[in-house]
C-alpha cells in the first residue's frame, strides 16, 4: 500500500465509522458538501468587505481554484484508486480537504481586513 493513501486514511478519521465503501464514500460526500456549503458562506463576506476592482479579481480567482482543485481531486483519486470503489472516497476527501483550506485562507483575509 502507498503510504500516502495510509496518511489519507488516517486523515479522514471520521469516514472511519461507516462500516461499507458505499457508506464511506457518501460520508466523504456529506463532508465536501459541508465544506462547500462553508466556502460559500466565507466567500460571500469576503465579496461583501471588497471595491469592484478586487470582487473581480476575487472572482477569477476562485473560479480557477475550482478548477485546481476538482482537477487535482480527480489526478489524485485516479493515482489512487482507478476504477476502483474507493475512487469516490479519495475524490471527495481531497475535495473536502482543499476547500476547507481554502475557507481556512479566505477566513484569514477576512482577519487581517478588519485589522486594516
Amino acid at each position: 500500500m502507498k503510504l500516502s493513501f495510509i496518511l489519507f486514511v488516517l486523515a479522514c478519521a471520521p469516514l472511519a465509522f461507516a462500516q461499507t465503501q458505499l457508506e464511506m464514500n457518501d460520508k466523504a460526500a456529506a463532508e465536501f458538501a459541508k465544506a462547500d456549503k462553508e466556502l460559500n458562506e466565507v466567500y460571500a463576506k469576503v465579496i461583501g468587505v471588497l471595491d469592484d476592482q478586487a470582487k473581480e479579481m476575487l472572482k477569477r480567482s476562485q473560479r480557477a481554484w475550482v478548477a485546481f482543485r476538482d482537477a487535482e481531486a480527480a489526478f489524485r483519486a485516479d493515482a489512487e484508486a482507478r476504477w476502483g470503489s474507493m475512487w469516490p472516497l479519495v475524490h471527495e476527501g481531497v475535495r473536502g480537504k482543499l476547500t476547507r483550506e481554502r475557507v481556512k485562507a479566505l477566513r484569514e483575509y477576512l482577519i487581517e481586513e478588519g485589522n486594516k
